[in-house]
């Protein structure tokens, strides 16, 4: 199998949609006694007392490999581009435990970056999923093509009723609001992208209050 791997966020004895990251290893090839491996490192990790930190597992033919990290901040981003987002490369639709594409994304950009097409298409960032708060008050994100089915990013459609579309560059200059959805930072104003400065959404910074109180 590929290598991938699963990111929570351990906070106040919580791992936030804790079965859906088991069931996206499941479906990303890892068999049921590796994800029951990874649940066991969920378990082991909700009995710490340290502040909240980042667990990662990697998933591999040889076993199971947690790690953590501190967490990054979930205050708002500024983004910049980066032109190498392929909506035709399948392989992204897994969470591979190879990123030296985002690594050389975040290299090029200097950071954190919105993955761009060449010709305006918006898939992701190099760390997490985008929602937007359209100009018409309804909410939208990119399709799953070429860009990972992340766990936040499914339940904040369901919350919503956001739907999938192909999202240009330059819609972002009239959207209401918009956000990225990872299991790290939970629901993360979007300040600006290269130079763009976006509103802020009422709906959205609601829908980031949802997630923090998520059991």
């Amino acid at each position: 199998m590929i290598a991938i791997f699963e990111t929570v966020l351990v906070d106040d004895g919580r791992i936030r949609l804790r079965e859906r990251h088991l069931a996206r290893l499941a479906r990303s090839g890892a068999s049921p006694s590796q994800v029951a491996a990874v649940d066991a490192c969920f378990e082991d990790a909700l009995l710490l007392t340290d502040p909240p930190f980042i667990l990662r597992v990697d998933v591999d033919d040889a076993g199971v490999h947690p790690a953590t990290r501190p967490p990054r901040p979930a205050t708002p981003v500024e983004l910049l581009i980066d032109r190498s987002y392929d909506p035709a490369l399948e392989t992204r639709l897994h969470k591979s435990a190879d990123r030296r594409w985002a690594d050389a994304a975040e290299a090029a950009a200097g950071g954190e970056a919105l993955l761009v097409s060449p010709a305006g298409l918006i898939g992701e960032t190099t760390r997490a999923s985008v929602l937007l708060h359209d100009a018409d008050g309804g909410f939208s994100t990119p399709a799953l093509q070429g860009i990972l089915p992340g766990v936040t990013r499914a339940w904040a459609i369901e919350q919503l009723g956001a739907t999938e579309r192909a999202v240009l560059l330059e819609d972002l200059r009239n959207v209401r609001g918009a956000v990225l959805l990872t299991a790290g930072r939970g629901v993360v104003p979007i300040a600006s992208v290269e130079g763009i400065a976006l509103a802020r959404s009422a709906e959205l910074d609601a829908l980031a209050d949802a997630w923090r109180m998520l059991p």
